[in-house]
């Protein structure tokens, strides 16, 4: 297939409205976020994740699990701390690691807005789908962010 083949008929329509359907999913949370919270995407998801790791993560850490450069993290966490949403502690031994910590009142920022971003993203595609569908579509998902995971991600 590495003639470009595989890229014909259905699986070219299938690709195409799978990189049409990314885009504009990405494109309505994000324009929801900003308009409801002033907040991006990349942001909120650094507030769900620090508050699924029990409210702290190493910023090495919150690099790999984003896939995010350490320094378009960085800028991110400083705008979260300006909001006073995280703040940025020293590790206690190791004095080059720096902890991103969820604050109280980014705890509570993200129970306001969680409603509204849940009702974005089922505006924007779980709307569209059944729920067996949805489900299949995180399956499906999956298996391609397993496949492609880089390993540091997956500790």
């Amino acid at each position: 297939m590495a003639d470009g083949s595989w890229l014909s008929g259905e699986r070219r329509r299938a690709w195409i409205d799978f990189l049409g359907a990314c885009t504009l999913v990405e494109r309505a949370v994000e324009r929801h976020l900003h308009a409801d919270a002033g907040i991006s995407h990349a942001e909120y998801e650094i507030l769900t994740r620090l508050r699924a790791a029990g409210g702290r993560m190493r910023m090495g850490a919150l690099a790999a699990v984003l896939f995010s450069p350490g320094g378009r993290l960085n800028y991110r966490v400083t705008r979260l701390a300006q909001l006073g949403l995280v703040r940025r502690e020293q590790h206690p031994v190791d004095r080059r690691g720096l902890y991103a910590v969820l604050t109280a009142e980014g705890t509570q920022f993200l129970e306001r807005i969680q409603p509204g971003y849940a009702d974005a993203v089922h505006r924007t595609m779980a709307g569209a789908l059944t729920e067996e569908e949805f489900l299949e579509l995180g399956r499906l998902s999956g298996k391609v962010f397993r496949a492609l995971r880089p390993p540091e991600a997956e500790r």
